[in-house]
């Protein structure tokens, strides 16, 4: 999952179609895909392929309301310029403030990933100790690229987002190898969880990085048109390429892809020996690795922007060192992501994400049936039976929102109650 990217802002180059289809399917797949078959498994059986195609299909219909507002407000930032527009100030501060802790779980979420195909080469990494000696050094050097500068950026984030790909695709012709080589034989788990919801909600994380193509709507062609078409192509070759990875490590390893920590690096080795494991473990390894950079990296500058363009956090988060590099928030961001990546699981992570994505969702959906018909605003995409669509769609993050533990429900408030007295505290002071 990619947060939209702070480094694509303020350049005039226009987007090809090809190149709005690489960048979505790139935004898209994350580490989801590499660690979560066995989960999904576990809690869905064969069903968990279902799952995990409903969960892209309604998310497809959340991308069309971000793609309807990014059609009427020609402003970077998604959800909370929507909600700010709609419903003012402090909701749209919520928004953001949600925004930039759904980027610091996804650094910590991605890390946790790394850490966890990092123990599938060196098992020594399982220790907690290692674990978090590593963890802590990973984090520092985190750190120290973005109080550097992102110059080695480019270089991580273009050698990640194609080994992923490539990894799932390799994956894939494996699974097809196995199927003509033994044949198709499918068998349900014994101790399948009876909560088809639960992985329902937990397949939505793979699909959360949609959001960035509609902020990168004013990069492209005709925009009205070229969107909701990318949009479209886009979740539907994701959801082709999640389907039948899934489906190839439940074909391959059967039964005992619930054990599996590692579910796709199994499979491949299943089929090609140990040294296609290791091979793919370390494809995965900087693929997650350049993932976490890129967030780490776009989501101090969000919370600088929210405090000295939008002025809805206080100017101290948006101080800035010598290299320009925002010090206070990169050292809030990465700092408290340290702090959820040693004392929280990857599947915690996950269901955090999904929930606070969710929350966004929500203001996002709300925020397209208060302006839809503004006057103020141009008229932008139009679609065959919206508001029933966009209903649907209220509905079924409400429903999904209902599996939530209670202690996401108590960090989710606990988030907002801060984020209200920081609000409260610079709306009195600017004030004065």
């Amino acid at each position: 999952m990619r947060k939209p990217s702070g480094r694509h802002r303020g350049t005039n180059k226009t987007l090809s179609f090809a190149s709005v289809i690489l960048l979505g399917i790139n935004g898209i797949i994350g580490s989801g895909i590499f660690l979560l078959p066995g989960t999904l498994y576990q809690e869905a059986g064969l069903g968990s392929v279902s799952a995990i195609v409903l969960a892209g299909l309604s998310t497809t219909l959340i991308a069309l309301s971000y793609a309807m507002l990014a059609s009427k407000i020609d402003d970077d930032g998604g959800a909370w310029v929507y909600s700010n527009r709609a419903f003012g100030a402090f909701v749209g501060f919520q928004t953001g403030w949600f925004g930039w802790f759904l980027g610091v779980i996804t650094i910590a979420a991605e890390l946790a990933a790394f850490l966890t195909a990092l123990g599938g080469l060196i098992p020594v990494v399982k220790q907690r100790s290692v674990y978090i000696s590593v963890a802590l050094v990973i984090i520092a050097a985190l750190i120290a690229i973005n109080l550097i500068g992102p110059n080695i950026l480019t270089f991580i984030d273009n050698i990640s987002s194609a080994l992923k790909i490539i990894i799932l695709i390799a994956v894939i012709a494996a699974g097809g190898y196995f199927i003509s080589t033994h044949g198709l034989h499918v068998r349900q788990p014994q101790a399948v969880s009876s909560d088809f919801r639960t992985a329902f909600s937990t397949a939505f994380y793979m699909f959360t990085g949609f959001s960035f193509l509609p902020v990168a709507a004013n990069k492209m062609k005709n925009p009205e048109k070229t969107l909701p078409r990318a949009l479209m192509v886009v979740m539907l070759i994701v959801i082709a390429i999640y389907g039948m990875a899934q489906m190839t490590t439940i074909v391959i390893l059967s039964t005992n892809l619930t054990a599996e920590t590692l579910p796709v690096a199994a499979a491949f080795a299943a089929v090609v020996g140990t040294i296609g494991k290791t091979v793919v473990i370390l494809g995965m390894l900087i693929s997650i690795l350049g993932v976490a950079v890129a967030v780490s990296f776009d989501t101090p500058i969000e919370m600088a922007s929210l405090a000295t363009e939008k002025t809805l956090l206080p100017a101290v988060f948006g101080r800035t060192n010598k290299s320009g590099a925002p010090f206070v928030a990169i050292w809030l961001t990465i700092g408290i992501a340290a702090m959820l990546v040693v004392s929280g699981s990857y599947l915690f992570l996950v269901n955090l994400i999904v929930f606070s994505a969710f929350l966004q969702y929500i203001t996002t959906i709300l925020a397209w049936f208060k302006l839809r018909h503004d006057p103020t605003l141009p008229a932008g995409i139009h679609l065959p039976m919206a508001p029933l669509l966009m209903g649907f769609a209220l509905l079924l993050i409400g429903y999904l929102m209902t599996s939530a533990t209670w202690l996401t429900w108590l960090i989710a408030v606990i988030v907002a109650l801060i984020g209200s007295v920081i609000y409260a505290t610079d709306t009195r002071r600017r004030g004065e």
